[in-house]
């Protein structure tokens, strides 16, 4: 008898264009809420520590000899003073000798290659590739090397083209042993090099720290220089105090190293302004409901009226009529977060192929519950609404 004293088929658009407008909203919400919680715990899988190489900018005055690019003691110890830096290393490099690389690929296309070249090294818990074939002894004619991938870049795409070679994989450039011709101020040596590994993380020609001790003080000069460059190690990169930093002490670090921080910058822009949008959209959505429900209730004033005299309380009406909320919003949360699923599977498929980053395959649990307290709290402000109007009837 209660559901027949109200008449919701009427003014049916208002509901659905309320329903869709919740819809709407919600999905902004918690598509917001879950495109931040992807990034962030896929770069926190990704990256127990993130790294970072810095360097002094090059002036007009370096040119000209007037000033310095190394890293004094003084700017090593303030650098590992500050709360973004976990670790800290500075690159060392070989003092008093040149190396020129030689490579020779018998039995096949390639032609002879030398060129000039640089060692530097760095602890190994910095190293990001493999490192159980790393190590060097004295005596030892072979020398483990890891080269950045951009240098393997540089030869595929830019040396072997322009020079009608072949280009070489990864693993032929790593089975072919190469010569070091090694010139310094006390003698000239000879070894031989094989590359073990290649990094993205450090831009270097990468050799164990105890031959670059052996060649400086056997070959070159034991004359130890400030470092040129540091690497340091920082739990997020994202930190606007490492920007603020590197700009007052005029430091310079690889933007491209920051990929996962202006991810991350990024998403936080996409969440808030994706959050700001489904607030209002939602707020004017459940606005409309709550006009909704007050039409519903003018219109059947006779009949709630009859129904209280028949000894209806308005408990009880109030509750039939937030029955059929109760299905509308049921269906509301069911098609927002079919789209949620929809869209995240897009999205992390995109991430994947794109920039190489994995994201979990489940939604997040804070998007359900997100998306569950909001339509609790829908009901919760409908079913005062109702049960204050019903009630104020009673009382006539």
């Amino acid at each position: 008898m209660i559901n027949k004293a109200f008449q919701p088929s009427k003014n049916r658009s208002t509901l659905i264009l309320s329903s869709i407008g919740t819809v709407i909203g919600l999905c902004l919400l918690l598509i917001a809420i879950q495109v931040y919680t992807d990034i962030n715990t896929a770069i926190q899988q990704n990256n127990d520590d993130q790294y970072l190489v810095l360097k002094k900018k090059i002036s007009t005055f370096n040119t000209l000899g007037m000033g310095a690019s190394n890293f004094t003691t003084k700017n090593i110890e303030e650098l590992r003073k500050q709360s973004f830096v976990t670790d800290l290393a500075p690159f060392k490099s070989g003092s008093g000798f040149e190396v020129m690389v030689v490579m020779s690929f018998e039995g096949g296309n390639f032609p002879p290659f030398s060129t000039l070249a640089f060692f530097e090294s760095i602890p190994n818990r910095f190293i990001d590739v493999d490192t159980k074939d790393w190590g060097w002894e004295k005596g030892t004619e072979e020398v483990p090397i890891i080269l950045p991938n951009t240098f393997l870049d540089a030869y595929n795409y830019g040396i072997a083209p322009s020079m009608g070679a072949p280009q070489a994989s990864k693993s032929l450039i790593g089975s072919v042993r190469f010569k070091l011709k090694i010139r310094g101020h006390q003698k000239d040596v000879t070894y031989y090099g094989r590359v073990v590994n290649f990094s993205d993380r450090v831009n270097s020609i990468l050799v164990p720290d105890s031959f670059l001790n052996y060649l400086n003080q056997e070959v070159g000069n034991q004359i130890e220089k400030d470092p040129s460059r540091l690497i340091i190690a920082t739990p997020n990169k994202a930190d606007p105090s490492i920007k603020a930093f590197l700009k007052q002490q005029n430091y310079e670090t690889n933007t491209e190293q920051l990929k996962e921080s202006l991810i991350q910058q990024v998403t936080s822009s996409l969440f808030y302004f994706l959050m700001a949008i489904g607030l209002i959209i939602v707020f004017l959505a459940v606005v409309i409901f709550i006009l909704y429900t007050q039409v519903i209730i003018n219109k059947s004033q006779e009949e709630i009226k009859v129904l209280l005299l028949l000894g209806y309380t308005w408990q009880q009406i109030s509750q039939t009529l937030l029955k059929l909320f109760i299905k509308v919003y049921g269906i509301i949360i069911i098609i927002s977060l079919s789209i949620v699923f929809l869209f995240k599977y897009l999205f992390a498929y995109w991430l994947l192929n794109k920039i190489d980053l994995q994201v979990p395959n489940s939604i997040a649990t804070i998007t359900f519950v997100t998306g569950l307290a909001f339509i609790l709290l829908f009901l919760l402000i409908n079913y005062i609404s109702i049960s204050r109007s019903i009630k104020s009837l009673a009382k006539k």
